[in-house]
């Protein structure tokens, strides 16, 4: 750890002196008028694009609404390693884990109910929810050596994209037409990970064919997180059972992790196959008790997707789109151990068994199969108009449902009557949607847009889009945006039973957002800002009860609903970046969320009211590059009766190099150091009730995160 340390602070100590020997640009600065000139060039150079808002390729500045671009090579340079790490970047949004480490995304102060999303998650425009729990976990852990980029939209986008595009819409873009090959290790004052992969591509231009290959993969141990008093400690029935806990002691977070995603186009054909693999340990627990260290890989969530996608050119302002495609989802779980072993020793000598030999063991396992069908049609009209015309229609089955668990007598598996999900669910969407984008003037473009879905289970639904951007000069533009968005309830909202963990309503009404937006974008030559103002309603907000006890019974039971009054938030978000000189750039951005319950008047649970970025990146000489990286999560809300403090604050510091070029062309060396200072992070743990009404804890001291960790990456580019 010391010498990795030492090597990050030679190099950038090393890094001005060395300006002499590898740069002699940087004796001779052009002056500020031609450098001026030079920026606004590779500026217009560089304009960012996007289709993920309107699905016709667009200025990122002058879509409706507003959208962030990330970059895989410039989140590389800033030591980001996942999707999921990369998310946090993104103005107004924060993530955290659940006790079992699943990775929850919150989008201005919503973050996704007990395993349940509110996002659409897509990898290559192939969506990755599912309709157990909507949840898409697979793309979290994505490397970004993998990705070139990933847009995100913040706020509601059911009517592009239908169900769960609710809170916000990401779609990762992997790699594509380049060559590379990486490994890379993680640590604290030892190696606990290592992964690698790489990408592989072909292109022969004259006959229009390209194939593009992305595989990695990842190992770990964690990263060593040490939980605090787990909820034995708290006890149940009346019963304190302390001296069974493993806890306090290291969660289990270890991690597996593979992907392969082929892309294969010709002509105005393309094929995309796709294969995505999370695995990892238990963390916390499932019934927030620590589970022993044993960096056993205990949950799984694979995704296989086949997509077929033919573009015709009906004329020169004309274009269909017509895809077909198939995805797989499968849910699997080895012998969770949910409550050890415990036998208390009675007056007689005799013994009470509180569980069964071995502890209370389950295993659930789910499969779901989605074949879709649509089609779109792009026309651009021969006045300034733009419209979308879209279709599909999917339908979603569950597959093999079932759950193993120990008796008095051993394992026995659980289907029929006794499933933890009622069997041979269906769900069949049909959608229609149309946007048309009018250029008023020069200045200004009107964009409008409609959706019609209709579901077997749910029924229909129509969710309006309208916007307009104000263009005054090449400085200054002004936006405008009203959308609505549906969620419909999961299947795990609405199916499952017979655990008192989670219990499905089949009474649930589907979930309503109507968002306003107005901003304001200002770019030079030199320097970006951004302010965006947003004021949400959500109706019939599907929830968790916040004072559930899964082990002992009484409090609230543990059964999904509406929320009978309507969740306000609003709030603000800045962003910036600014050349101090052609080699220093400065960015960062600043959110504010006052969220309101309702029914309570209190915060949403969990919502943090600040939220700040800052990065500097500094490049010495050709080829060396430092990043320097600030995130600041302010403190987070808890449920009204939880009498704690609110979950403290924390900031963390990134420190990042680069060296380019290494010994040969194409070698990259990058090094860094995540949570400098070693800051104290940790991540909300909810409480319970008793049956008395009295608040007990499930982790006291809430859900800790990762501390100082190292990294090294070494790849080729070729």
């Amino acid at each position: 750890m010391k010498r990795v340390i030492s090597i990050l602070f030679m190099l950038a100590a090393f890094a001005p002196h060395a300006a002499q020997v590898f740069s002699a640009d940087y004796d001779s600065l052009p002056d500020d008028a031609a450098l001026d000139a030079e920026l606004e060039w590779i500026r217009a150079e560089t304009v960012v694009m996007t289709k993920i808002a309107t699905k016709t390729a667009m200025d990122a500045d002058l879509v409706p609404g507003m959208v962030t671009v990330l970059r895989g090579g410039a989140l590389e340079e800033q030591g980001i390693r996942t999707v999921y790490d990369a998310l946090s970047l993104v103005p107004g949004v924060s993530t955290h884990i659940s006790a079992m480490g699943d990775e929850h995304v919150s989008v201005r102060g919503l973050g996704g109910s007990f395993f349940s999303g509110n996002l659409k998650l897509m990898l290559d425009g192939v969506a990755l929810n599912d309709s157990l729990s909507a949840g898409g976990y697979v793309i979290y852990q994505l490397p970004v050596e993998q990705i070139e980029r990933i847009e995100i939209i913040r706020g509601p986008g059911s009517v592009i994209y239908g169900e769960y595009a609710y809170a916000g819409v990401v779609n990762v873009i992997t790699r594509k037409k380049k060559n590379r090959a990486y490994a890379r290790l993680d640590g604290d004052e030892s190696v606990r990970t290592c992964g690698g992969g790489g990408t592989l591509s072909y292109e022969h231009p004259e006959r229009e064919f390209d194939l593009t290959l992305n595989i990695s993969g990842l190992k770990s141990r964690g990263a060593d997180v040490t939980a605090g008093e787990d909820r034995l400690y708290e006890g149940f029935s009346g019963m304190t059972f302390g001296d069974f806990s493993h806890s306090p002691g290291p969660a289990n977070d270890a991690r597996q992790d593979r992907l392969a995603a082929l892309s294969l186009g010709y002509g105005n054909f393309s094929l995309s196959a796709q294969y995505v693999l999370n695995s990892r340990g238990d963390h916390f627990g499932v019934l927030h008790v620590l589970p022993s260290d044993d960096d056993r890989i205990a949950v799984f969530h694979e995704h296989q997707a086949l997509e077929l996608t033919q573009k015709m050119d009906i004329s020169e302002s004309a274009e269909l789109e017509v895809r077909a495609g198939c995805r797989r989802y499968e849910f699997d779980t080895d012998n969770i151990v949910a409550m050890q072993e415990i036998s208390i020793p009675l007056p007689d000598g005799s013994s009470m068994d509180i569980t069964h030999p071995g502890g209370w063991i389950s295993a659930p396992h789910y499969e779901e199969e989605e074949l879709y069908v649509g089609a779109e049609l792009i026309r651009r009209g021969k006045g300034p108009h733009t419209f979308l015309l879209g279709m599909k229609y999917s339908d979603t089955e569950t597959e093999d449902i079932w759950a193993d668990t120990n008796t008095a007598n051993g394992m026995d598996r659980w289907q029929g009557d006794k499933n933890w999900l009622l069997k041979d669910r269906n769900r069949r969407v049909y959608s229609a949607y149309l946007q048309e984008a009018f250029e008023m003037t020069d200045h200004l473009t009107l964009t409008a847009g409609l959706r019609y879905d209709h579901y077997n289970d749910m029924g229909e639904y129509l969710t309006p889009r309208a916007s307009a951007v104000y263009r005054l000069n090449d400085h200054h533009i002004f936006k405008a945006q009203y959308s609505q968005a549906v969620r419909p309830p999961t299947f795990t909202e609405l199916y499952s039973r017979k655990n008192s963990l989670i219990a499905g309503n089949r009474n649930l009404d589907s979930e309503y957002i109507r968002s306003g937006e107005l901003g304001y974008i200002y770019s030079n030559s030199k320097t970006t800002g951004r302010v965006t103002l947003f004021y949400s309603e959500l109706e019939d907000n599907i929830e968790y009860p916040k004072y559930s006890n899964a082990i002992g019974g009484g409090g609230e039971t543990a059964q999904y609903r509406n929320a009978g009054d309507i969740i306000k938030k609003a709030g603000f978000e800045l962003e910036f970046e600014h050349m101090l000189r052609d080699n220093l750039r400065l960015g960062g951005n600043l959110s504010f969320t006052d969220t309101d319950e309702g029914e309570t008047g209190e915060p949403l649970p969990g919502s943090a009211r600040w939220l700040a970025n800052l990065a500097v990146r500094y490049t010495p000489v050709r080829d060396y590059h430092f990043a320097l990286r600030h995130h600041y999560v302010g403190e987070r809300h808890r449920a009204p009766d939880d009498d704690r403090d609110k979950v403290d604050a924390y900031d963390t510091w990134d420190l990042t190099a680069n060296i380019h070029n290494l010994l040969t062309e194409g070698f990259t060396l990058r090094g860094g150091i995540r949570n400098l200072f070693g800051r104290t992070v940790s991540d909300p743990s909810p409480v319970f009730k008793y049956e008395d009404g009295t608040v007990g804890y499930n982790y006291r001291d809430d859900l800790p995160r990762p501390g100082r960790e190292w990294w090294l990456q070494l790849s080729y580019d070729f």
